[in-house]
C-alpha cells in the first residue's frame, strides 16, 4: 500500500498496462506452443480416378476416425477405430459381430464382449497412410470423425473407387 501511495496515478496506469501486456504475451506464447503440438490436417474423401471430392474437413492429431461395415460374406457388423497420429491412421480397435472368413481371430491384442460385439483392443503396429476401396452402398454403414458421421456408403457411387487420406 505504501508503495502505491507514492506512485502517481499516471505511473500506476503505466504499470498496470505493462502487466497486462506481459500477461497477454505469456498467454499468446503458451497458446502457440499448445497449438503447435496439436497438428492440424485436412481429411479428404475422394474418387481415386476422377478426383471428385465427396467430403473434406479439418482434423487434428488425436482425432478418432471410424468405419462401420457389414461384412460382405458373414453379414455381421464390423467397426474399425483409428487414431490420427503423425499424418497417419493408427488402428487401435476392431469390433465385430463374430468370426469367420477374413475376420482376424488370433491377433495379439485384448478381447472383450459387449452389446453383441467382440472388441479386439490395444492393437499395435497397424498404421495406414490412406485407405482405398471399392464402395458398396449396402456394406459401408458410416465413416465418422469423433463420433460424427461424415458419410455413408450411399453418399458415394456404387462400385466407385474411393480414397480417404489426410494432408
Amino acid at each position: 500500500m505504501f508503495f502505491c501511495k507514492k506512485l502517481s496515478q499516471n505511473n500506476k496506469k503505466k504499470i498496470l498496462l505493462m502487466l497486462l501486456i506481459i500477461i497477454t504475451i505469456i498467454i499468446l506464447i503458451y497458446m502457440f506452443f499448445i497449438m503447435k503440438n496439436k497438428k492440424n490436417y485436412k481429411l479428404i474423401i475422394s474418387h481415386q480416378i476422377t478426383g471428385q471430392i465427396y467430403y473434406q474437413r479439418n482434423v487434428k492429431e488425436g482425432d478418432i476416425l471410424s468405419f462401420g461395415w457389414v461384412h460382405s460374406f458373414e453379414h455381421v457388423d464390423w467397426n474399425e477405430y483409428y487414431r490420427i497420429e503423425n499424418n497417419q491412421f493408427v488402428l487401435f480397435t476392431i469390433a465385430v459381430g463374430g468370426f469367420g472368413a477374413g475376420i482376424p481371430a488370433e491377433m495379439d491384442c485384448t478381447y472383450r464382449y459387449e452389446n453383441g460385439l467382440i472388441y479386439m483392443e490395444n492393437i499395435k503396429g497397424s498404421v495406414f497412410r490412406e485407405f482405398n476401396w471399392i464402395n458398396s452402398q449396402k456394406q459401408l454403414k458410416f465413416i465418422t470423425i469423433e463420433d460424427k458421421v461424415l458419410l455413408t456408403g450411399k453418399d458415394m457411387p456404387e462400385h466407385g473407387r474411393i480414397n480417404l487420406s489426410i494432408k
